[in-house]
């Protein structure tokens, strides 16, 4: 299955991309954040993600389709 995968803030600039396509064998979101965690070490230590699927804010546990957007955000903090 392919997906379509976003980078914004600091994701970007980890990554070194604004987006990329990807062909991959998992079927969660969860799956595909583990795939990312192997490919962009440094990815590893984050927490608190804010992930859209199609431009729809999601969990982890959702499953993916093929052509799927999925894009990824860091926490937002403020006062």
């Amino acid at each position: 299955m392919k997906v379509r995968i976003k980078y914004y803030a600091k994701y970007r600039e980890t990554t070194g991309k604004k987006e990329e396509e990807m062909e991959i064998s998992s079927v969660t979101i969860g799956e595909l954040i583990e795939v990312l965690k192997k490919k962009y070490p440094s990815l590893a230590n984050e927490r608190g993600s804010i992930i859209a699927v199609n431009n729809r804010f999601t969990k982890d546990d959702v499953p993916l389709s093929d052509g799927d957007v999925v894009s990824f955000f860091p926490p937002v903090s403020g006062g």
